[in-house]
């Protein structure tokens, strides 16, 4: 079942009707407002922005649940690396003597 949600279009001026499954990023602008990024295979760098002048904080209702650096660091914890066993001198492995062409 697809999200529809209505926001208002800075560059058409007015509101449209938007899927929310096919936006693909949100970002919040510092002239207010936000930019949805949509795919499109076309453009340079895959996505078309468009601006509207509803809240980022609007969508942030339609994540399942934010994520932060601080939550994945909690999630997965460091790991210390497993110390490498050494070889013995002695080798199991029989040596070939192969002639260089």
């Amino acid at each position: 079942m697809s999200l529809f949600v209505e926001v208002n279009s800075v560059d058409k001026g007015c509101p449209v009707i938007i899927n929310l499954d096919s936006v693909m990023e949100i970002a919040p602008l510092a002239s207010g407002g936000c930019a949805l990024f949509f795919p499109d295979s076309a453009a340079v760098g895959g996505k078309t922005a468009m601006k509207v002048t509803d809240s980022y904080e609007q969508f942030k209702q339609f994540a399942i649940q934010p994520v932060s650096a601080e939550d994945i660091a909690r999630r997965f914890p460091k790991v210390t690396p497993v110390e490498q066993p050494t070889k013995s001198k002695k080798s199991t492995t029989p040596e070939y003597d192969i002639p260089k062409l």
